[in-house]
């Protein structure tokens, strides 16, 4: 299940997260972003006890997009512990993602 991150539950819900987060910045007007939603709720029950998997809609929160430097949409950031530990920016396959999910420490 993919989450909803907003800037009242960032904090709590990446920042301090448990395990690691993969944030999608996205929008709903954004043709790519809505292509990769199927990927991320698919990754979201694969690896739903390892990773947490959620988005921010930059049209409704624009200071987290400009908070992680989201120039283009969708950016994945991936934190753990709090911090950003890697990015892919655009549509990206299934693969790529999951390569980056597997790499996180």
């Amino acid at each position: 299940m993919i989450q909803e991150f907003t800037e009242s539950n960032f904090d709590s819900e990446v920042i301090r997260a448990t395990v690691p987060v993969l944030v999608d910045f996205s929008s709903k007007t954004c043709g790519p972003c809505r292509a990769l939603l199927p990927a991320l709720e698919q990754l979201s029950a694969e690896y739903k006890d390892e990773i947490k998997i959620g988005k921010v809609d930059v049209s409704l929160f624009p200071l987290l997009g400009a908070k992680f430097g989201v120039e283009m949409l969708p950016t994945l950031v991936f934190f753990n512990n709090g911090n950003v530990v890697d990015r892919l920016i655009g549509l990206q396959p299934i693969n790529k993602i999951k390569n980056a999910i597997e790499e996180i420490e």
